[in-house]
């Protein structure tokens, strides 16, 4: 074997390594990004737990959450501040998801499905509509506000009054 044809053996090895190197770096940055998207499914998972076991924990937070909103209840200001800042955590909840899902961290449709539909049901009561209708525009941003407003204006057909 000449010089020359140990040089272009080299050359096809070498080349060979590269793309083999791709292909690993290619396995690894998918792996990386699973990581990541479940780390902010956990994240998310951790940060509606917060408020489902408060109200689990705690009789007086499920009746707010439930007569309070519907205007079962009358609401001193103390309880009123409460249920504003449980609909607040709310919504900053689902903001997260409508977030990653515009990001695509989320499948297309996680929002709609998950966080904007829990979101609208408290939305739709009589003291949820009143504190969303005052808020959305104090912090939140447009394009949540809007696919918010879109959800809230769609029909529910199953929707039990209460």
């Amino acid at each position: 074997m000449t010089l020359e044809n140990s040089f272009y053996l080299a050359q096809i090895v070498a080349s060979v390594g590269v793309v083999v190197s791709l292909g690993f770096i290619s396995v690894q940055i998918r792996a990386n990004t699973a990581a990541l998207q479940r780390s902010e499914h956990n994240s998310t998972m951790a940060q509606w737990t917060v408020i489902r076991m408060a109200i689990a924990r705690h009789r007086d937070i499920a009746v707010l959450m439930t007569e309070g909103l519907h205007g079962e209840i009358a609401l001193d200001a103390p309880d009123q501040l409460r249920l504003e800042q449980l609909l607040q955590e709310n919504s900053w909840a689902a903001f997260h998801i409508w977030d990653r899902t515009q990001r695509g961290i989320f499948p297309k449709g996680t929002f709609e499905l998950t966080g904007g539909v829990l979101l609208c049901g408290l939305l739709r009561t009589v003291r949820g509509g009143a504190w969303w209708r005052s808020a959305k525009h104090l912090g939140f941003i447009p394009g949540f506000v809007t696919d918010v407003d879109a959800m809230l204006a769609k029909e529910v057909p199953d929707a039990e009054p209460r």
